[in-house]
């Protein structure tokens, strides 16, 4: 058996495993909620939960990321849409969720693009996409967040949640630097 089959077949199993292992999760759930209210109320969380997770992980198992990407692309607005619509204090959607779950799908597909067509060190691609999370993505969420909350915003979170991504962008940068000189 060439490693090409060993792989599928290892994927076939994780898959079915992982699939399983979801239907579970959705039974002991809906079960317990049963039990506990009878009827169906809190379960519908990780319901949605597990289905958006099984559908984005899923292409992961083998190996498809561009469509695990789409996936995500198209379902993580609806799914926050009908979590909103399911919480008992909705329409959070518009002004929190949508704008946040935007700001992650265009951060996935820029980092996609990056580690899938760049031609760099793959420690200069961390370091870009740690710097990209930490400088742009985190502080446009928490912005969101602040907004939503309606609460000022913390100047010291935004600093330290910046300042740290950084160092590690830069440990990053650095080690692809040395690991690159070392090849020459």
């Amino acid at each position: 058996m060439s490693l090409g089959e060993k792989l599928q077949k290892a994927s076939k199993i994780i898959f079915m495993v992982f699939t399983l292992s979801c239907i579970l999760a959705v039974g002991v759930c809906v079960i317990v909620n049963y039990a506990v209210n009878q009827q169906i109320t809190w379960a519908a969380y990780p319901i949605l939960s597990v289905a958006l997770g099984w559908l984005v992980i899923t292409p992961l198992i083998f190996g498809k990321y561009m469509i695990a990407l789409c996936a995500t692309t198209v379902a993580v607005n609806p799914f926050l849409y009908l979590i909103d619509r399911v919480t008992p204090d909705p329409d959070w959607f518009c002004k929190l969720g949508f704008p946040c779950a935007i700001v992650g799908i265009v951060f996935f597909w820029i980092i996609y693009a990056l580690f899938r067509f760049v031609k760099i060190n793959i420690w200069y691609k961390a370091a870009i996409s740690m710097f990209l999370g930490g400088v742009v993505v985190s502080p446009l969420n928490n912005y969101f967040v602040d907004k939503f909350l309606q609460t000022e915003p913390s100047f010291i979170n935004y600093i330290t949640n910046i300042f740290s991504c950084l160092a590690v962008a830069a440990l990053l940068w650095i080690v692809g630097y040395i690991r690159s000189r070392k090849q020459l």
